[in-house]
């Protein structure tokens, strides 16, 4: 089993460095199922362990220590309101607001020491921080739309929803500078509103916004400030 595993990863490696050459092309290829047992091939273990080792090293690496559980929820969430808030300290004023989506964080960050596998289980995608501009009527409907999901990690404004009322510290400006993700300004998540506006990226992914932050803290303490209520009543 191991001999043909060998053949079978040499056959590959062969085959993609000539398909990465010009002067080579692929002109056929075929398909075969191939019985794997639950064998370990020393050799791969051994190719493989220095890159786990080193790999692990980083990912376990503490960068920062929380005194609470942070998980997303709505309303609004410890998790929600740590993510937006520091995405709004790196973007430096060059932003009014933060939204992002309660699907996009992924996993709780438990109370204690935290590490950059935690950050990475929280986020694991490549999305990068933009910049859009909304103008009123643009950010009402961000606004709608927050308080229609039952609430979505914002930063940098309080919404108070009372039926199909919003009640807001309502931006004077004409123009409103939303910091997101390149996911939702593309229009995930079904946000609409950001769809075909320009983006104007700030240089970081969110992933790395949040690690850097928390290598620049020794200890956060997030709290719920009640940015975000809805009430049922008339």
């Amino acid at each position: 089993m191991k001999s043909i595993f060998k053949l079978l990863l040499s056959q590959f490696l062969l085959l993609f460095l000539f398909s990465c050459s010009n002067e080579y092309q692929i002109v056929s290829n075929e398909y075969k199922v191939i019985e794997v047992k639950n064998e370990q091939d020393s050799t791969i273990i051994d190719i493989i362990l220095p890159y786990k080792t080193q790999l692990d090293k980083e990912m376990n690496q503490i960068i920062c220590y929380t005194k609470s559980e942070l998980k997303k929820g709505k309303p609004e969430s410890k998790l929600g309101n740590f993510v937006c808030d520091l995405s709004l300290l790196k973007a430096d004023g060059m932003a009014d607001i933060c939204i992002f989506n309660n699907g996009g964080l992924r996993n709780i960050i438990a109370s204690g020491n935290i590490t950059v596998r935690d950050i990475y289980k929280v986020m694991p995608f490549e999305n990068e921080l933009v910049i859009l501009d909304l103008n009123t009527k643009e950010y009402y409907d961000l606004l709608k739309y927050v308080a229609n999901s039952g609430g979505e990690p914002i930063g940098g404004v309080n919404i108070i929803a009372k039926k199909d009322t919003i009640i807001t510290a309502f931006n004077s400006k004409e123009i409103i500078r939303v910091l997101t993700t390149d996911y939702l300004a593309n229009g995930g998540d079904n946000m609409k509103f950001f769809i075909n506006k320009e983006q104007k990226k700030i240089g970081i992914k969110l992933r790395d916004a949040i690690i850097n932050y928390c290598i620049e803290k020794d200890t956060i303490d997030i709290k719920i400030d009640n940015r975000l209520i809805f009430e049922n009543g008339e």
